[in-house]
């Protein structure tokens, strides 16, 4: 018994080494990478530790490029920040409209920063962090030196925006520049109003993309609250209404994205338990999923689901009636090793198989509406 104390003992403390030196590598960086302009909790961690390594010894030029080396054409992170950017608010169709359009625009400074046209790419990037900013803090902006003004970036449950790294990574970008120059100063001020004529390299555009990853980072769960918001409201509006929007969906489409959600996962599941077995469970909603895997996707405790199986086994189908009595279902049949898959939305509920009542359910090729965000 002490030897196995003991050896718990010894695992715990080197444990605690091991957070010590990771403590002291976050600490290093934010205090000798983030003045220079870079946000590095994406990048590599051992990059970093050598980036830090030659600030230490007075070589932050080689540092710059080698961080740079990051943010290459080689490289996935720009192309994932603008799919994050993408994904924004996509709770909220209208909401999330805006971020497509600027993921859009951050595509376009994505392909001139492959291209070497720096000047254009750091504009670009600058224009949609203060954009984004803007969009999820009513109207505060992140450039800016006004404390009346600034977007709070400060949270202390995010490692990316605690007060040492968010927040400090802002100075360097809001600092004046009073006279025109050609130092290759990253102050946003002095790039859009041409005060710094030297600002159009790699490594600038590099760290304002590094900004930018920052930023989405920060911004992601304000916008999904964002978007909560607003769908609520909207939903609380059109509670009860028949009426169809401009592209064929319902307007009170109260609890259609947890549905949805909900059967994909059944569905899937569906089809991961054939492959085992060569038939489909019928027993999925209790025995595999109960009510608290439905309640943590938005679903109330009486969540509604129902599901049935072919009497050989080779076909599922599963609906929901959400809360207007709109009905949403998903139906997988096997075939010869492969599956086919239908959708259903509509006011009755689909008791039959796509396989026995197929004008009813469409083909994921013909999508009802209401599957569509």
């Amino acid at each position: 018994m002490s030897s196995d104390l003991d050896a718990q003992w010894e695992a715990l403390a080197a444990h605690g080494v091991g957070m010590e030196e990771l403590m002291q590598k976050i600490e290093d960086a934010l205090t000798d990478l983030v003045p220079r302009g870079w946000a590095v909790f994406n990048m590599q961690s051992e990059v970093v530790a050598r980036a830090v390594g030659l600030v230490k010894t007075d070589r932050g030029g080689e540092a710059d490029e080698l961080l740079a080396d990051q943010w290459e054409t080689s490289t996935y992170r720009t192309k994932r920040v603008c799919d994050r950017v993408s994904s924004m608010g996509a709770a909220e169709t209208t909401y999330n409209a805006m971020f497509l359009q600027r993921a859009r625009l951050l595509r376009q400074a994505r392909s001139q920063h492959e291209r070497g046209e720096y000047a254009a790419s750091i504009q670009m990037v600058h224009s949609q962090i203060e954009g984004i900013a803007t969009d999820v803090t009513a109207n505060k902006k992140f450039f800016s030196s006004s404390k009346s003004r600034q977007a709070d970036v400060v949270d202390p449950m995010q490692l990316v925006s605690i007060e040492a790294s968010l927040a400090a990574l802002r100075l360097p970008y809001v600092e004046g520049v009073e006279q025109t120059q050609t130092t290759g100063s990253i102050s946003r001020h002095g790039v859009a109003h041409g005060r710094e004529l030297a600002y159009d390299n790699r490594e600038v555009s590099a760290k304002a993309w590094s900004l930018l990853d920052a930023i989405v980072e920060w911004a992601l769960p304000l916008a999904r609250r964002e978007a909560d918001r607003r769908r609520a409201e909207r939903q609380a509006t059109t509670a009860g209404s028949a009426d169809v929007d401009e592209h064929g969906r319902r307007t009170d489409d109260r609890g259609f994205r947890e549905t949805r959600d909900a059967l994909r996962l059944l569905a899937n599941s569906s089809i991961g338990w054939w492959s085992r077995s060569g038939a489909f469970r019928s027993d999925l909603i209790g025995a595999v999923y109960t009510r608290e895997d439905f309640t943590k996707r938005g679903l109330p405790a009486d969540h509604g689901l129902e599901m049935r199986v072919s009497v050989d086994g080779q076909c599922v189908w599963l609906w929901r009636s959400t809360i207007s009595g709109w009905v949403l279902g998903i139906a997988v049949a096997a075939e010869g090793g492969n599956f086919r898959e239908w959708l259903y939305a509509g006011s009755g509920i689909p008791t039959l198989s796509p396989l026995d009542d197929e004008g009813t359910w469409g083909e994921v090729s013909g999508t009802p509406r209401d599957w569509t965000e």
